[in-house]
């Protein structure tokens, strides 16, 4: 009878450990901030903060805190005026040549196209470059990912779902695909081998600039799938909720993958890469205008 109190109990004590540790990495971006450093912070050994924090996010420390620099840098870049090389110590880089190739791998386009896109509302600069990890992404090989996603009564938007190479929702997906209600969905061409699956709602109407804020949006997903023998194994069900402070950021330009995945279909400007089947793609572009460059 006991049991499940201890457990709540030791759960919450994790969930807070875990949090003063993100906290503090908030206030602290700039900081170096090691695994031991964090650990102390948390009030736990090195081994049972880094199993706990992970068990919490899933990811581990160290991970969560590069996600974190990344995200600071992609806000700053959007609301602020400082300079890039300032953005980049501010941040907690050493090096302005790290940085900005860490930004470009995963958001697709440099720090400085970055902030042309959002504070300009262009997007030409962004259609004319090729996703760096385009190149790296797995061979497509046919397999279907499908289930069920469930969405708050009072949520009226679109949703994104995709496989990601990372536990983090970053960089390009190797796959996905655009709802917008609740129900069945299907990512088609997916890769074999293990990703992770996430899934992000977002209100409509929406302008281009907002697609870049996700501090609010709905959050689902984050558990691995496996592709192998022509089976997918996994849980493939999904269900949209509010974020928590334990979800790490989600880093992405979603108005060029949706540009490149659910545009025109000319393979020729978007680095070879097929377009993902197309869901409601009207509905996507009503909700998403793309401003005229």
């Amino acid at each position: 009878m006991g049991c499940p109190v201890v457990r709540d109990s030791t759960i919450r004590s994790h969930q807070e450990t875990v949090d003063r540790v993100i906290t503090a990495m908030r206030s602290q971006i700039d900081q170096p901030l090691c695994l031991e450093s964090m650990a102390r912070i948390g009030f736990a050994s090195r081994f049972h903060f880094h199993r706990t924090f992970r068990q919490i996010t899933g990811i581990p420390p160290r991970q969560f805190l590069y996600a974190l620099r990344l995200d600071a840098a992609r806000r700053l870049l959007m609301h602020s005026r400082q300079k890039v090389i300032d953005i980049c110590y501010g941040v907690g880089y050493n090096s302005v040549g790290t940085f900005t190739r860490r930004f470009t791998n995963v958001l697709g386009v440099s720090p400085t196209a970055f902030r042309e896109i959002t504070q300009s509302q262009q997007l030409a600069a962004a259609k004319e470059s090729t996703h760096p990890v385009a190149s790296r992404r797995r061979r497509r090989t046919g397999y279907t990912v499908q289930g069920q996603i469930e969405v708050p009564d009072d949520f009226h938007g679109v949703i994104l779902i995709g496989l990601f190479a990372t536990a983090i929702p970053q960089a390009k997906p190797l796959a996905c695909t655009i709802v917008s209600e609740a129900g069945s969905y299907q990512i088609k061409d997916a890769p074999e081998g293990e990703s992770y699956l996430f899934a992000l709602g977002l209100e409509d109407p929406i302008h281009a600039p907002v697609c870049f804020r996700y501090e609010s949006a709905l959050r689902g997903g984050g558990n691995p799938i496996r592709i192998s023998c022509h089976e997918v194994h996994g849980q493939a069900d999904l269900r949209l909720r509010p974020p928590s402070s334990f979800d790490p950021p989600i880093l992405m330009a979603l108005t060029l993958l949706i540009d490149q995945f659910f545009g025109d279909g000319d393979s020729g400007k978007r680095g070879g890469a097929a377009p993902l089947p197309r869901v409601s793609a009207q509905k996507v572009k009503d909700a998403y205008p793309m401003p005229v460059a």
